[in-house]
Parts: structure tokens; sequence; C-alpha cells
């Protein structure tokens, strides 16, 4: 019996695994910053359409309300229903 040594042999084929590493501060400061910005980006834009919205309403009912001093609207039912056209 004879016994054999093998060499090792460089496996040019093989793809070794990359080990899991610990995310790094830098991106874990440039993620917090991204989601802060984008925070603050959609409250900024909440408040722009809210304020529109209510720029709109108001500019509505002060138009219903001065056909209501020229007295358009006879009964108060009318006046009511004519505001509820702001609404939408």
């Amino acid at each position: 019996m004879s016994v054999t040594l093998d060499t090792l042999l460089l496996r040019t084929k093989e793809l070794t695994k990359t080990k899991l590493r610990e995310p790094k501060t830098s991106s874990i400061l440039l993620i917090s910053v991204a989601i802060t910005m984008s925070i603050i980006l959609l409250m900024y834009v909440g408040i722009l359409y809210t304020e529109g919205m209510m720029k709109q309403y108001s500019a509505c009912t002060d138009k219903i309300v001065g056909f209501e001093q020229r007295g358009m609207y006879p009964t108060s039912g009318e006046f009511r229903l004519a505001l509820s056209f702001c609404d939408s």
C-alpha cells in the first residue's frame, strides 16, 4: 500500500462567500439623514396642501356670504345649501 499526498490546487471556479459585516457609522448616519429629510418633506407638502384647501374654502364661503348679503338667498335653508357646496 502506498500513500499518496494530494497537493493543494488553485480553485479558480469557486467563489468565496463574504461574511456579513456590521454597518458602518457613516452608512447609519446617511440613512438617518435620508429618513429625516423625507419626513420633513412630507410634512411640508402636507402643510402646503391643507393651506391651499383652507384658502379655497375661505374664498368660497366669502363669495356665498357676499351673495347672501345682497339678498340672493331668501331663506336660511338655501344659504346653508349653498355653503354645503363649499365642502366638496
